[in-house]
């Protein structure tokens, strides 16, 4: 067969269109099904709700507004899925019309076809980490809001960070404590930096307290090696002062920004206070390390179905090899979030669950499409 220079150019473009096809209409079927699972979740929630006096009744179109603010979320979640039903489809499809057959026939390595494929697809993982999280975040965060109007809000946790620090609410017999503090130790109960702002039942500013270690134990707060100032600038220094508190917090349970909520490129800047703070990151960390790895995830569901459809020649559908593409897929995905479950536990290191099932992925891809490559240069 008589190839130009220009034919294999023509050829990976129209491969690549074939296969962005399959993947579009997958991903769009995907949406579509769960933005009415969605839907049907909300009305069990608005109905389960309607006669609690204290929160705004939904009606119709507030349920399909907060399924939308949902959408940009829900795709970062099934893109790999879409890559990978869709990539088996179209294979399937190229075995059916004998397209790899062709190329293959004509000296164009499988890897030759691939290259396109992957570029574009790395390029979708890109833009779903650039573009697609930080509108998926601001969804969210829309999404949180008509939730907590129409549902109701969670129970916060009394101590949260920021940049500044840890802030915590505490009432000290008809006083109000505003506790903030540079350091924390949950194991132990202990503050490290405190500066206490003691307010009186009008909300009046009375006193400030600074101590280098504050200690919390039954209904009560203790203070070591501080000093305290008074609205009229009177100085006490103190080894230990106690105030009594009305909560009795057995563990310290800090209210971190959740993972999914926090901009890629913040990341890095918020889990450095994190762990300046005394803060246990590994949960932080691996969700990055996992956000980062979605793109090469992508990658490898297109190599594992590549490598598992093309190699049978025959043009019948093969139910045995779309089940076992479908099953190593979806295993992979799965097992990494197990495998996640087991660094957030910090049962395993950070960098191993984040990383590990994605590369094992990707470098199993490669090694299963070099395979049959290598069978097919034998055979000629």
């Amino acid at each position: 067969m008589f190839i130009t220079n220009n034919q294999p150019t023509i050829l990976y473009k129209y491969l690549t269109k074939d296969i962005l096809k399959y993947f579009l209409f997958v991903l769009f079927a995907l949406i579509i099904l769960i933005f009415f699972i969605d839907i049907i979740e909300l009305f069990r929630r608005s109905s389960n709700k309607a006669l609690v006096s204290n929160l705004v009744k939904a009606d119709v179109f507030d349920i399909i507004s907060m399924a939308l603010f949902k959408i940009c979320e829900n795709i970062q979640k099934i893109l790999p899925f879409a890559v990978l039903i869709g990539s088996i489809a179209c294979f399937n499809q190229w075995r059916k019309k004998n397209y790899y057959i062709v190329c293959k026939t004509s000296g164009i390595s499988l890897w030759k076809i691939l290259s396109p494929i992957l570029v574009s697809f790395f390029l979708i993982g890109l833009i779903s980490l650039i573009i697609l999280n930080p509108f998926a975040i601001l969804l969210s965060k829309k999404f949180d809001h008509l939730q907590s109007i129409y549902f109701g809000q969670k129970n916060l946790k009394t101590l949260s960070f920021d940049t500044k620090g840890f802030w915590i609410k505490q009432i000290s017999k008809g006083s109000y404590l505003l506790i903030n503090a540079n350091k924390i130790n949950e194991n132990l109960n202990t503050l490290l930096n405190v500066n206490i702002f003691v307010y009186d039942h009008n909300k009046n500013f009375e006193k400030r307290i600074f101590a280098n270690k504050a200690v919390f134990s039954e209904q009560q707060l203790d203070l070591f090696e501080g000093r305290l100032t008074k609205k009229n600038s009177e100085l006490k220094i103190f080894n230990k002062l106690t105030l009594f508190i009305k909560s009795n917090p057995k563990n310290l349970n800090v209210a971190t920004i959740e993972p999914g909520k926090i901009f890629i490129f913040d990341f890095p800047r918020y889990l450095k206070q994190m762990k300046q703070y005394g803060l246990n990151i590994s949960e932080h960390l691996l969700y990055f390390f996992k956000l980062i790895c979605q793109p090469f995830l992508i990658l490898s569901m297109i190599l594992l179905s590549a490598s598992l459809m093309l190699r049978s020649t025959e043009r019948k559908v093969e139910v045995g090899i779309v089940s076992l593409s479908l099953v190593v897929g979806f295993s992979l995905y799965f097992i990494g979030d197990f495998i996640f479950a087991l660094g957030s536990s910090q049962k395993l290191p950070p960098l191993l669950s984040g990383f590990g099932p994605t590369l094992i992925g990707l470098f199993a891809g490669c090694y299963l499409t070099s395979d049959i490559d290598e069978a097919k240069i034998k055979k000629v």
